[in-house]
């Protein structure tokens, strides 16, 4: 019962998260830089009564929110950063809003928006039914790139809660206990000799050459590393033109497994 009504509020209320998400989704904006997207959540939580700290844990776009006292603490959580380079309209084929841009590949203009939609739904129901406890969302910025939900852990912002509930959007609606792989980005600068490519390349040592031998060993150590675990892996810099041998390079690496 207590969910049939929850759910009969968010129908009611849906047009003006439909909004929010479709102005996340036109924001785009990369971690720790989510200015707009951040503060339209913080703005939603206020007006719905929730005591709102926007810039914890030392990043200004990271928000704890919460609405009612004392135990039990349930939380929420949500995600509203953006990718490079896959900035899209609103339709089923690419076609870019802004040439280059930033763009929501993996969804999180309706992760943070369901977030705050549920903690608003919950606190309506508490508030209603003389429920006690507390009802806490969690805005995490910067999921794509920094993680932002290890900094807020370290800061003690998960201490005292019972339970966070997390989500992400997919292509059903399911309920299910799932683990996300541990992430450690790491990058790796390379420094060679710089040389006339054509003229006296016998006198260069190319640091692109070490990085595109370390891709060559990482990509033969798949055969032997476990099924859950993952390499990906991009080239950040590897010289300016053909002609000059880079004397420096970088890659950006992600490894994930289910433990460190």
């Amino acid at each position: 019962m207590l969910k049939e009504k929850a759910w009969g509020w968010i129908d009611e209320h849906k047009d003006e998260f439909i909004e929010v998400s479709d102005k996340i989704w036109g924001y785009a904006e990369l971690g720790l830089c989510e200015d707009k997207s951040s503060k339209l959540l913080a703005e939603k939580l206020e007006k719905y009564g929730f005591r709102v700290k926007l810039g914890v844990a030392g990043m200004p776009t990271a928000i704890l929110a919460e609405w009612g006292e004392g135990a039990p603490i349930i939380g929420v959580q949500g995600e509203y950063d953006a990718l490079p380079g896959i900035s899209n309209k609103v339709v089923p084929h690419k076609e870019a809003l802004v040439e280059d841009g930033m763009g929501h590949g993996c969804g999180h203009n309706v992760h943070g928006t369901t977030a705050l939609t549920a903690a608003l739904a919950i606190k309506h129901e508490m508030e209603t039914k003389g429920i006690k406890g507390t009802i806490r969302f969690y805005g995490t910025p910067a999921e794509e790139n920094f993680g932002g939900k290890v900094f807020m852990v370290k800061e003690g912002l998960y201490d005292d809660v019972e339970a966070v509930f997390g989500h992400h959007p997919m292509s059903m609606n399911m309920a299910g206990l799932v683990s996300s792989n541990a992430t450690n980005g790491v990058k790796f600068h390379y420094y060679g000799r710089t040389a006339h490519a054509a003229g006296n390349p016998e006198m260069g040592r190319s640091a692109l050459d070490a990085i595109e031998l370390m891709n060559i060993g990482v990509n033969f150590l798949r055969e032997h590393m476990i099924q859950e675990a993952r390499i990906h892996y991009i080239i950040e810099e590897g010289g300016g033109q053909p002609n000059v041998v880079p004397d420096y390079a970088r890659s950006w690496y992600y490894i994930r497994a289910p433990r460190r």
